[in-house]
């Protein structure tokens, strides 16, 4: 689910990317880095990075989720991209927050409460099943109604094309 909804961020990425003169190529490299790092905090219960992913608060480059999670997001990326450290932690400190506030904004836009959102996803990272369904949730976020109501947010995928123009 997680990958899945990562995906809904490569647009942009792709975009932050070009503006820094990095491969846009390489957004399936920080999604696949985030992907992992955030599966291996939740599976070890650290849920803090998708609270604050899924809060609809503004996050800070200087959070310290950020900077927990840059370590390992840089990492993946010098392995996936064989970039150096320094380009990495650039990478990976433009990216995070904009991860970040990319699906807080979202969250922030929806008529579901925060909490279920977010309790849904943790939920589903640890192997179960949250407030809001697994299918309701991502067919809503993805924009295609494939749930039975849970949320609405649909048209998400086009509101993101243009988010960081």
């Amino acid at each position: 689910m997680l990958d899945q909804l990562l995906k809904l961020a490569e647009g942009p990425l792709q975009e932050m990317l070009e503006g820094m003169n990095q491969d846009k190529g390489g957004a399936s490299a920080i999604k696949d880095s985030l992907s992992s790092s955030l599966q291996n905090r939740v599976s070890s219960g650290d849920t803090a990075a998708v609270q604050e992913m899924f809060s609809g608060k503004e996050t800070s480059p200087s959070a310290p989720v950020i900077n927990n999670l840059q370590g390992d997001v840089s990492e993946g990326l010098m392995e996936k991209l064989g970039i150096t450290k320094e380009q990495a932690m650039g990478i990976a400190a433009a990216a995070l927050p904009m991860i970040m506030n990319f699906f807080n904004k979202r969250v922030n836009d929806a008529p579901q409460d925060n909490n279920d959102i977010m309790s849904s996803i943790v939920s589903s990272l640890q192997g179960g099943q949250g407030k809001v369904g697994t299918a309701d949730l991502l067919g809503s976020l993805l924009g295609n109604g494939g749930g039975k109501g849970g949320m609405d947010l649909g048209g998400l995928m086009n509101m993101g094309k243009g988010l960081f123009k």
